[in-house]
């Protein structure tokens, strides 16, 4: 990650605009590997002001996976908080400019959600959002999860 994905300049100013980075050396805190659960780097594990996690990812991503899954702990984050305007407008965003990403069919499934939950939602705006999930990524875990709203 040091060598390839933290130098370039749009993962930079994404995690400095969006999060309070920590790195910390496993070998020299082994208290916090312990307490956040890291058995393996590199880890990326993403939690609010209170400490609670919303997010994690373990093993090297390369720049533009890295930041399609940075975008979906924001949005995972924001839906967690019930902000679900917030979390579509990301969602949708990673359905947008990372559109070959493997995060993509969980982008897909959590914008239907929240096209449900936000004021004035309903669950035809969720089946709309679920039917691309289901033409665009049948056999995906996400597809399998939205298949019950087409039953």
């Amino acid at each position: 990650m040091d060598a390839v994905t933290y130098p370039q300049d749009k993962v930079a100013l994404f995690i400095n605009d969006h999060f309070v980075p920590v790195k910390i050396h496993t070998d020299d805190h082994p208290e916090l590997t312990e307490k956040y659960r890291v058995p393996w780097t590199p880890a990326f594990v993403v939690l609010d002001g209170d400490g609670r996690e919303h997010y994690r990812e373990i093993g090297y991503l390369p720049p533009n996976d890295f930041l399609a899954h940075m975008n979906l702990a924001l949005g995972r984050a924001a839906f967690e908080e019930k902000n679900f305007s917030a979390a579509a407008g990301t969602f949708q965003t990673i359905v947008d400019q990372y559109s070959t990403s493997e995060v993509v069919p969980e982008a897909l499934y959590f914008l239907g959600v929240c096209k449900n939950r936000v004021k004035g939602g309903t669950a035809d705006d969720r089946k709309a959002v679920w039917k691309r999930l289901m033409d665009q990524h049948p056999k995906s875990d996400w597809a399998k999860k939205a298949s019950f709203a087409f039953e």
